[in-house]
């Protein structure tokens, strides 16, 4: 559905895209600059039971909304987009031929997400909260006109489905430790609510949608891709999807252990 014309009805394309950019730009990267507000909570172990529900619903939430709107497909993935007055959020999707219970320890370990997601250079366990929550410390290379790579301390929470038809649930959510304060060779980078959501599609099949609601240090990429002007979401979703072939055999002890 994505197809330009070649010639004059590309450019045609990509002029509108441009404008597509450029609405979604002023309507977001502008706001975001009159309402900067910390979007780390503080991580209190006396708080985690909240803290960590809390991840999970909110991801659930941002999942279960009614005015996602397909934005783009190519060869099997889709881009979702939603606007709402404070956020633009994103939301991709593939059904990859992988067991669902196996995508899910692959994906819910971040460790392994540098293989295959360049925006992740480096993944550090900073704490193991209990059997499916974690704590990682996570380095980004420098985006677009910046000239400090990102940092970024992570809780992510882990759910298996509680009913059938139900996702597993790979929850994402910055929050901030006193051991992991922002130093001057990083940009510290905070995501406000993003992560996965898995469904079994069938035997050996899983529909894998990754959620994403777009914070101000990383709108002018978003904006890029949803306007169409960029393919590396696609590439790197992608990429996750060969990650996930090429690990679908192994049994990877150390995460049935976590």
């Amino acid at each position: 559905s994505m197809r330009p014309q070649p010639g004059d009805g590309e450019r045609r394309y990509r002029e509108a895209s441009a404008r597509k950019k450029i609405r979604l730009d002023r309507k977001y990267i502008v706001s975001c600059k009159q309402t900067e507000v910390p979007l780390s909570v503080p991580w209190d172990p006396s708080n985690q039971v909240y803290l960590s529900y809390n991840n999970v619903s909110s991801l659930k939430m941002l999942v279960a909304k009614d005015n996602w709107v397909l934005s783009s497909e190519i060869s099997q993935v889709r881009l979702y987009t939603l606007e709402d007055d404070k956020f633009l959020s994103f939301h991709m999707e593939m059904v990859v031929h992988v067991d669902a219970a196996q995508a899910f320890l692959l994906l819910s370990d971040l460790r392994q997400r540098p293989e295959w997601d360049k925006h992740y250079r480096s993944v550090e366990l900073v704490q193991q909260v209990d059997e499916d929550d974690a704590i990682y410390h996570v380095t980004s290379p420098a985006l677009g006109g910046h000239t400090k790579p990102q940092d970024f301390v992570i809780l992510a929470s882990r759910r298996k489905p509680c009913d059938n038809g139900d996702p597993y649930v790979i929850a994402l959510r910055s929050v901030t430790l006193p051991t992991h304060r922002e130093t001057p060779e990083y940009r510290r980078g905070e995501t406000l609510c993003s992560g996965f959501c898995l469904w079994r599609e069938g035997d050996q099949l899983t529909k894998v949608s990754y959620y994403n609601q777009a914070t101000p240090g990383v709108l002018n990429y978003v904006t890029t891709n949803v306007a169409g002007l960029s393919s590396e979401f696609y590439t790197t979703f992608k990429a996750c999807e060969q990650f996930l072939l090429d690990n679908r055999n192994d049994l990877a002890p150390s995460l049935q252990t976590l």
